[in-house]
């Protein structure tokens, strides 16, 4: 009798153990497109046998990173709140709100990047050194 209820006893605790685990909600990382003006982060939800979908969320960021991100991008490649960057970020949906906790990569958009390089490269080639001397062939 008295190992019957030990069995018992540990049989119940094992239980309460393993349901309490399952309560656990993790973050999972996404990797997708997204649009300041609209608030819409968009990826691509790979499938193995069945077709990719494209799934559109609203963003909202707990990690307070993506003002500081788009006043710097903004800055220094000219990226205003229309254009479409790339963004790694960790966080878990909540009805159609993706609440963000975490942004671990952005991406500039590419057309931005060689404007940039552009405008760099006209102001050191358009630059001419002065000479005292005359020029004498």
């Amino acid at each position: 009798m008295k190992k019957i209820t030990v069995f018992l006893l540990m049989c119940m605790l094992f239980t309460i153990g393993s349901a309490a685990g399952k309560k656990k909600i993790t973050d999972k990382e996404y990797n997708g497109e997204y649009v300041r003006s609209t608030n819409t982060f968009t990826y691509k939800k790979d499938n193995l046998i069945f077709k990719d979908k494209i799934l559109t969320y609203q963003l909202q960021d707990n990690s307070e990173l993506l003002n500081g991100i788009y006043e710097f991008i903004g800055q220094n490649y000219g990226v205003t709140d229309d254009d479409i960057i790339g963004l790694n970020v960790v966080g878990k949906v909540s009805g159609g709100t993706l609440v963000v906790t975490k942004i671990t990569n952005y991406r500039v958009p590419e057309y931005k990047m060689n404007n940039q390089e552009a405008e760099n490269s006209e102001t050191s080639t358009d630059t001419e050194i002065p000479s005292d001397k005359p020029n004498i062939e």
